[in-house]
């Protein structure tokens, strides 16, 4: 009962002084404008980032005066075109019922649209009295460190149809010829923008219901300018909408513009997260697909030390974020939720680098107190899946690779596929411009399912052979198949393309 009482009293929170009012209803013909005849939404959470209140019987919902943006959760069955404003006013819900089970992740985009951005903006700085075969042979060594010693040979196969390295004798001749190749104007390698747009395109080519996008969608806004992060953006955000899907943006630690660049003034007022929120809207929010509730969070906050007045902390949420988590996770009792977040909540080590890790364990305890089962991220441009007792942390590689730098032979270049079912997650990671046969990931019954994709699309029909003879097998959608008694067994998995073309692939 005294739990009722207070998820009553939080959700009628500062109805008596509110000063931002509006109305939730559903659109019927889709013009934006409540019309005669146009029904109201009640039980829609609404929020000004700290408070979370539901419309009532009336469709009207009330909030304390914030600075910053008012915003709702768009409820499962509806798609919400303007789902946040600058102040109060009304919203409008428009009718959708479409398969919500299949979606995509991306991570790590790193957009820019000139090659020259790179050096400029996210290159290491080097000092000008190391010599550059220095800074080669330390690069080298390190790719060495986590790709193997074979990456030599992966490089060298790069750069075979532009010129032969055979003669090299000394290793970091073979990483420099690549830096050349890679900055000489009209080199492939340097078609940066254009490896982005074709990424973009074999996205929408999959035509998932919606794609989460897990921060660092642009190069480097901590040390860019603001006439080369507003380019950036720009060029993202023209990306995602020629694809004609829903994307849902999480901030990363590299859309806090101007942080490490001195010229780039704190007073400027597009210095910080203003570029995200004036392209995006709030850095953090929820929203309902697929069956679950999604809460898209922002991990970065400004905390000054006494050496560095303008030192910033991408592990912890500000603290007016901590009070809407915890309203927006009361207010979604018994959801199934997914937490969105760009740098992990947890410690992998496999990966080559500690301090990318994000060790929280504030934020961790709350998603055990709330039964949270999935946390997606990015990052680390690595892959990974972790399951805690109660959380399954899944953090996918990175859609540029190394920043769009590094041949695909190297770092792969790529996303993930998920299928929601039943409240539970289904995924397998994905390389660009490849075609995709892989166990899924996740759910704890995962192995019994494979995904299968061409390289931008779904093969005209899938066979699976289990032990030599045909399996019974339950297709979920285009990509994901439930194979009967599949997992630990051997599986032949043929994909069938329209022109008749076979492609077989054996899982253990």
């Amino acid at each position: 009962m005294l739990l009722r009482a207070a998820l009553l009293l939080l959700l009628l929170a500062g109805s008596a002084s509110a000063q931002q009012t509006g109305v939730v209803f559903v659109d019927g013909d889709g013009d934006g404008r409540r019309d005669a005849g146009e029904p109201a939404r009640a039980g829609v959470f609404v929020t000004n980032g700290v408070e979370v209140v539901a419309s009532d019987a009336s469709g009207r919902y009330a909030l304390s005066e914030r600075e910053g943006f008012v915003y709702l959760t768009c409820p499962q069955g509806f798609a919400c075109p303007e789902w946040y404003r600058a102040g109060d006013g009304d919203f409008a819900l428009l009718p959708d019922a479409g398969d919500d089970a299949f979606f995509i992740q991306i991570s790590d985009s790193h957009v820019y649209d000139r090659v020259s951005d790179f050096a400029e903006h996210s290159s290491p700085a080097v000092p000008w009295f190391i010599p550059q075969v220095v800074v080669d042979w330390l690069t080298l060594r390190q790719l060495q460190a986590i790709y193997g010693d074979d990456v030599l040979d992966r490089l060298r196969e790069a750069l075979a149809p532009y010129q032969d390295t055979s003669s090299y004798w000394f290793d970091v001749s073979v990483y420099a010829a690549y830096r050349a190749e890679f900055a000489r104007p009209g080199s492939p390698f340097a078609e940066v923008a254009q490896a982005a747009r074709d990424a973009f395109a074999e996205l929408a080519a999959l035509r998932p219901a919606f794609v989460i996008a897990t921060g660092d969608l642009v190069l480097e806004s901590n040390r860019g300018t603001a006439e080369a992060i507003e380019r950036w953006f720009s060029f993202y955000d023209g990306l995602a909408r020629q694809t004609g899907l829903r994307f849902y943006n999480t901030i990363g630690n590299n859309e806090i513009a101007g942080i490490q660049n001195p010229d780039f003034a704190p007073e400027d007022p597009r210095y910080g997260k203003h570029f995200f929120e004036t392209f995006f809207g709030p850095t953090y929010y929820s929203f309902d697909r697929a069956g679950l509730h999604f809460v898209a969070l922002d991990t970065h906050r400004h905390e000054p030390r006494p050496d560095e007045p303008e030192w910033w902390s991408f592990q912890r949420m500000p603290p007016e974020e901590r009070d809407w988590l915890e309203a927006d996770l009361v207010a979604h009792a018994g959801r199934r939720v997914v937490v969105l977040n760009h740098e992990p909540f947890h410690y992998d080590p496999a990966w080559p680098f500690e301090d990318d890790q994000q060790q929280t364990a504030d934020d961790e305890g709350l998603f055990a107190t709330h039964g949270v089962p999935y946390v997606l991220s990015g990052h680390t441009h690595w892959n990974s899946l972790m399951r805690g007792e109660q959380t399954t942390h899944i953090t996918t590689g990175a859609l540029s690779g190394l920043r769009w730098v590094l041949p695909t032979a190297v770092h792969e270049r790529g996303y993930r596929l998920f299928y929601a079912r039943d409240g539970e997650l289904y995924s397998a990671w994905k390389r660009t411009g490849e075609p995709l046969f892989a166990r899924a990931e996740g759910a704890a019954d995962a192995a019994s399912v494979i995904v299968v994709a061409d390289r931008d699309g779904p093969f005209a029909a899938i066979e699976v052979e289990r032990d030599g003879g045909p399996s019974q097998i339950a297709r979920w959608g285009d990509y994901f198949v439930r194979v009967a008694s599949g997992a630990g067994a051997r599986l032949r998995v043929t994909g069938v393309r329209a022109s008749g073309e076979r492609v077989t692939v054996d899982l253990d």
